[in-house]
């Protein structure tokens, strides 16, 4: 019998900041072969003020997702406009009252310098979604995960298609529908989608990018996804066999598959046709709830030297992609800039800036870490 998702998020202690721990056990008395490169945080991006919203009277709810369009670099962000508490959307609720504030739109595209160019989206009958994942393809086009479905709009937010469905929850081995996908990106070179699924789901599965039409799904190491395995997390010994909430995916051009297992803690990697390559614990024995490995991220140099690996425990390490060894770390808990509340996903640019979004109920951002130094771009 299939877990409730609220069940999986009480497990998985989604909401609950957990105890830190020292980031550098795992690679103790390692030298790593690649330099990891260093960021700095940019307080005053996005920008706030102007057009955002009418009087800049817009706030942001909890951020699912942040990505980048690789055509323009422009940044998109997928927020949770019914987090806002009562207090901060008085003037939706009290209009004659106060001019401030409003739960802004849930899809926000900034351009590079942080200044707000559109927003569109929101909660609806029977075409919309809750929102979890955000990403844009290599055509520009914006694609949405959440409950149940994955959305492809135009960048104006214009439906081009809709893959599974509100109503119907499959199993892990149903070429139909979706449970609770949690992130969607598009492989260039195959134009395909690969997905996350994810809260419900213990999988990854593909459709063709422009029709929606089946081509594959598998499970951890490649295998046939089994949903009778149970949901408990484990510190040690033999890795588990089945995916613990996908919770996010990346492509790197190489064509490489990369799986954040959040609940096991761990990195899964793949061929494009779901053929097993190798995986990482990251911080295996931590027994706090907040889960070391939440989302994941590639560089953009030419050789892709770098996996970005976001933790629910507010750090955002550095993998080097090929040895999958942490050779860097930023980021605390913390309300100020340069800190982070539930940090969630995480998206880079073509000049090798990082950019967060944190799904916190306090302190919920997107912020910009721009690159410092090192050789990311060679």
């Amino acid at each position: 019998m299939k877990r409730s998702i609220l069940g999986v998020l009480v497990i998985i202690g989604i909401a609950s900041m957990g105890a830190r721990h020292n980031l550098r056990a795992q690679s103790a008395n390692v030298e790593p072969t690649v330099k990891a490169p260093t960021f700095a945080v940019d307080p005053r991006w996005p920008k706030m003020e102007g057009n955002f919203g009418v009087k800049g009277n817009w706030l942001f709810g909890a951020i699912g997702s942040i990505a980048v369009d690789p055509t323009n670099d422009h940044v998109w962000a997928f927020t949770r406009p019914e987090t806002l508490r009562p207090d901060e959307d008085y003037a939706l609720r009290n209009p004659q009252m106060a001019d401030c504030c409003v739960p802004s739109p849930s899809v926000l595209e900034f351009d590079q310098a942080g200044n707000f160019i559109q927003g569109w989206g929101g909660w609806g009958p029977d075409d919309w979604i809750s929102e979890h994942g955000i990403s844009v393809d290599y055509r520009g086009n914006v694609w949405l995960s959440g409950f149940n479905q994955v959305l492809k709009f135009t960048r104006t937010g214009k439906l081009l298609l809709r893959i599974g469905d509100r109503e119907h929850i499959p199993d892990s081995n149903e070429s139909e529908g979706l449970g609770y996908p949690t992130k969607a990106v598009v492989y260039e070179k195959t134009n395909e989608v690969f997905i996350s699924d994810g809260y419900v789901n213990r999988r990854v599965i593909v459709f063709d990018a422009d029709t929606g039409k089946f081509k594959r799904l598998w499970g951890a190491y490649g295998n046939k996804p089994d949903d009778a395995a149970p949901w408990i997390r484990v510190f040690d010994g033999p890795p588990p066999q089945q995916f613990f909430v996908p919770h996010d995916i990346a492509v790197s051009r190489d064509g490489l598959v990369y799986v954040a297992d959040r609940g096991n803690n761990r990195v899964q990697v793949f061929h494009s046709d779901g053929s097993f390559v190798k995986e990482t614990f990251v911080d295996r024995g931590v027994r706090a709830p907040s889960n070391t490995v939440i989302g994941v991220s590639v560089s953009t140099d030419e050789r892709q030297q770098f996996l970005y690996v976001a933790g629910a425990d507010d750090h955002l390490r550095i993998l080097n992609r090929d040895t999958l060894q942490i050779i860097g770390s930023f980021g605390r808990m913390g309300y100020y800039p340069g800190q982070m509340m539930r940090l969630h996903m995480s998206a880079v640019d073509s000049k090798g800036n990082i950019y967060t979004a944190t799904a916190g109920s306090d302190g919920r951002r997107i912020q910009k870490f721009v690159y410092k130094n090192g050789s990311p771009q060679s």
